[in-house]
């Protein structure tokens, strides 16, 4: 697939890197949970002839937005999967993050994953999060061209058993609104 000739994109970004795992619990890397997430959209993608582009198991953060940012237009839509952890290894539920200056189909993008994912894991609704409401005060992620949401599916110490439960119901969800916010269709 040529990435620079395409009309509509959605960009799914595992939020981690084979040099970077993210959160960890009981052997489980966060990293090796949202790698299989992605292919599995992918795949999802792919067979509905829907482009898009992820990132790359050994491209850092930086890198990965380095190479999308010429690529991407208003309209497209990226989306970053993560697993949330917590210092008592007690916190539960799911939550979303946008940029400080989301525009209003992040906003509703965000709205409506968080809502559904909740819904579909039966976990706390931690509600949509701006940026600065994170562990950070600036996502990069966040802040390129087009809509974004960074998606916390729960925490890994208390809710990964329910997402490997649900995946299929929650790969759903996240394809319809990946599609649906993608404007460039």
């Amino acid at each position: 697939m040529i990435e620079f000739f395409l009309p509509d994109k959605i960009i799914l970004d595992a939020g981690h890197n084979q040099n970077d795992s993210g959160a960890v619990h009981n052997g489980v890397t966060e990293y090796e949970v949202m790698r299989k997430f992605r292919e599995k959209l992918s795949a999802r993608l792919s067979k509905k002839g829907h482009n898009h582009i992820s990132d790359k198991d050994s491209e850092t953060n930086r890198v990965f937005q380095n190479r999308i940012r010429p690529l991407l237009k208003t309209g497209d839509i990226t989306l970053a999967f993560h697993l949330n952890s917590s210092v008592s290894g007690t916190a539960s539920g799911v939550e979303t993050f946008i940029s400080k200056n989301a525009g209003s189909d992040s906003k509703a993008a965000a709205k409506d994953l968080v809502n559904g994912l909740a819904d579909i894991m039966k976990i706390p609704n931690r509600g949509v999060k701006v940026e600065n409401e994170s562990q950070h005060s600036s996502i990069g992620i966040l802040n390129l061209r087009g809509s974004a949401v960074l998606i916390e599916f729960g925490f890994i110490q208390t809710d990964l058993k329910v997402f490997i439960e649900k995946e299929e119901q929650i790969l759903d969800l996240v394809e319809s609104i990946a599609i649906k916010y993608d404007r460039n269709k």
